[in-house]
């Protein structure tokens, strides 16, 4: 009878587990169906992000990692729902049919995915609605079997229930009367009890009434160290230290005189054999046996051991709290004072009656107005709102200044509990540093804008004569040789040719002053790089020869497209090669080359085969009249093409080592554009260099 039942009840347990796991199955496969449609929608809007102009580096590589988290999960969904065992064959086919066939819907979008994670794809190129198509289809036969199965499987599961409910009844019915007298056993093993104790793992002591130990368990011979002989007749007393509590403190009378109205408990020191001492815990009750004590000992050592480490942890906390240079303290979630450390109670000493555990910081606010510790215009409701609202928000920092003349620098955070710590730190002298820095730089400025406008003024000025002395240069240029002998002649040519050089320095002084002040129009529009070079270099190469260089053009092959606007970018370039034509090495030559440096930046470098220079005299080179060496300009070209660049959202710089020449270098943001001129186009490397004649 018994084994029979004990078999339909396996075998209804087993159904009902077979039936639940097969459920956890077409659960788990159905939420990863209806999870490819999600995921597959979540990936379209993802990919719109990937595409805008105006997100941040640290979004777009944010939208990049969720994309990318995304798209390996529908992948490993997939193919889930194509290797496992439990999946109808029919969605195991058609997710096969999606995904592993090259021409398949999923597969197609997937592979739109990836390209647009590498930067090659296109958005509207996304199969977007077939995805969804085909989503909603897989999910609605999925959903169809699952229906069917359910019905099965609940159909399989009722009948298992009834089976084991009936299994159980009757196997109860068939182990009840066993039972009644099992129990029955049990109650006349309840005499036992003293063994169980003895058993125990707490310490157990039976006393009389005066003080002699009359039973001791193994656990409190092990706790005491005496063995059971040596406990028995022995007096509590002896037990615990002669001098616990002080003269006429607990001794062991004193506790069980406590214990016999009330249970006694509290830790005490136990004299273990040898002398050794130890804490332990001990809970002392009137034993229901007439004149007897039960005494509980509990091993406290360890405890009493973390309360020290606990205290000494305290004491370093608030010995490093002490140690603050600013004004500490702490308030509970009732906004009551914790403690402080000196530094705040020295940075108002008229508080320091109030400065007190308990009082709250409502109290100390409105007694420090009352005071008149503070400046303020505020009444005092008004200060203590203010104030308060502060405090309660615990956000960020605020200034408090003192009728003293005391800048506080007030900050306030949470707790992990509800409260908050304040700190006040005095900022008097950095606010003083501060104010005197914002003054100074000020008048730098002021004393920019001064400059500027005589640098400006001055141009104007230095114009018409300038006009006058280049005009009447050239008509003397243009008088027949017959009245002009070869030495006039070269000394009209010298003063023609400085008002040319001269106008030219005060058309750069003027440029500079106009870019200083902000008053330049940029055009910023996509434009191809290869065209202004051609331009420049065509324009530079006679200048170029009469320094007997070569130039040398690489990268201007194919189109590379970047934003900017291409004539300043021509003007930058036009001062690049001057500057090379000027310190190139005779018979060395000078190289242009356009290359993309990645997709996003174009660069342009001009290299020369002069005697280079030392790394802390390259960043000079920027600098508004700053020449290095025997430089016979001004030193303001390259000042100029630094601002420009930079307004163009570029960089420029210059990489050289003495002896080696240098390579000054441009870059741009590029065009990113899909057509022809896009980045595909922008990394003409390994072109063959021509040289210019």
């Amino acid at each position: 009878m018994l084994v029979t039942m004990a078999l339909l009840l396996a075998a209804a347990a087993a159904a009902v587990y077979i039936s639940v796991s097969v459920l956890n199955e077409e659960a788990e496969a159905l939420e990863k169906v209806g999870a490819q449609r999600m995921m597959a929608q979540r990936a379209v809007v993802l990919a719109g992000q990937m595409v805008q102009p105006n997100m941040s580096a640290q979004q777009r590589q944010r939208v990049q990692a969720e994309m990318e988290a995304l798209v390996s999960r529908m992948r490993g969904d997939a193919q889930w729902l194509i290797d496992h065992d439990d999946v109808p064959p029919e969605i195991a086919s058609l997710y096969a049919t999606a995904w592993m066939d090259e021409a398949g819907v999923m597969a197609r979008f997937h592979q739109n995915l990836r390209q647009i994670l590498d930067g090659r794809g296109d958005v509207q190129a996304l199969n977007h609605r077939e995805a969804m198509l085909f989503n909603e289809e897989a999910a609605k036969r999925y959903k169809r079997h699952a229906t069917e199965e359910f019905q099965h499987l609940r159909l399989v599961s009722v009948l298992s229930f009834l089976t084991l409910m009936g299994a159980l009844v009757g196997l109860f019915l068939s182990v009840l009367r066993p039972g009644i007298k099992i129990l029955q056993q049990q109650i006349m093993q309840q005499t036992a009890l003293g063994d169980a104790i003895a058993q125990s793992g707490h310490g157990v002591l039976l006393v009389d009434s005066l003080g002699k130990i009359r039973f001791a368990n193994t656990a409190a011979e092990a706790l005491t160290g005496y063995d059971s002989d040596q406990l028995l007749n022995q007096e509590l007393n002896g037990l615990i230290f002669s001098g616990y509590g002080g003269a006429g403190g607990n001794g062991a009378d004193v506790i069980l005189d406590r214990a016999f109205k009330s249970s006694w408990r509290g830790d005490v020191r136990l004299i273990r054999k040898g002398g050794i001492m130890g804490w332990a815990e001990m809970v002392v009750s009137a034993s229901p046996i007439e004149g007897k004590y039960l005494v509980m000992l509990f091993d406290a050592s360890e405890r009493r051991e973390a309360q020290i480490k606990l205290r000494q942890a305290r004491e370093r906390l608030f010995s490093a709290i002490e140690a603050v240079d600013d004004g500490f303290a702490l308030f509970d979630a009732e906004e009551r004072l914790l403690t402080c450390n000196r530094r705040f109670v020295a940075l108002f000493p008229p508080l320091e009656p109030w400065l007190v555990a308990g009082t709250t910081y409502p109290e100390i606010i409105l007694r420090m107005a009352k005071l008149g510790l503070v400046e303020t215009e505020l009444d005092e409701d008004r200060f203590l709102a203010t104030r308060l609202a502060l405090f309660r928000a615990a956000q960020g920092e605020n200034e408090m200044r003192l009728t003293d003349g005391r800048i506080l620098r007030c900050t306030d955070r949470r707790t992990p509990e509800g409260g908050r710590v304040s700190l006040m730190t005095d900022v008097t002298d950095s606010i003083q540093t501060r104010d005197h820095l914002r003054l100074a730089l000020d008048q730098a400025q002021a004393s920019l804008r001064s400059k500027a406008a005589f640098l400006s003024a001055m141009s104007h000025e230095l114009r018409t004569p300038l006009n006058a002395i280049v005009g009447f240069s050239q008509l003397l240029e243009a008088i027949p040789d017959g009245q002009f002998g070869p030495k006039q002649r070269r000394s009209v040519s010298h003063i023609l040719n400085a008002g040319r050089r001269l106008t030219d320095m005060v058309d750069q002084v003027l440029e500079l002053a106009e870019l200083q002040d902000g008053d330049v129009n940029l055009t910023i529009a996509a434009f191809d790089v290869t065209e202004v070079v051609q331009e420049c270099v065509e324009s530079s190469a006679p200048l170029i020869a009469d320094t007997e260089q070569a130039l040398v053009v690489t990268g201007c092959e194919v189109p590379v497209l970047a934003l900017g606007d291409a004539a300043r970018v021509g003007e930058v370039l036009r001062h690049l090669l001057v500057n090379a034509a000027k310190y190139g090495q005779a018979g060395g030559r000078v190289e242009v080359a356009v290359r993309g440096a990645d997709n996003t930046t174009v660069r342009l470098t001009v290299s020369d085969q002069g005697p280079g220079l030392p790394p802390e005299l390259q960043e000079q080179l920027f600098r508004p009249f700053g020449r290095v060496g025997g430089d016979s300009g001004i030193g303001i070209g390259l000042a100029i093409s630094r601002i420009l660049v930079e307004r163009m959202s570029g960089r420029i710089g210059v990489t050289s080592f003495p002896g080696q020449g240098c390579t000054f270098w441009v870059e741009l943001p590029a065009h990113r554009d899909s057509g022809a001129g896009g980045p595909q186009a922008m990394e003409p490397f390994g072109q063959p260099a021509r040289q210019m004649e």
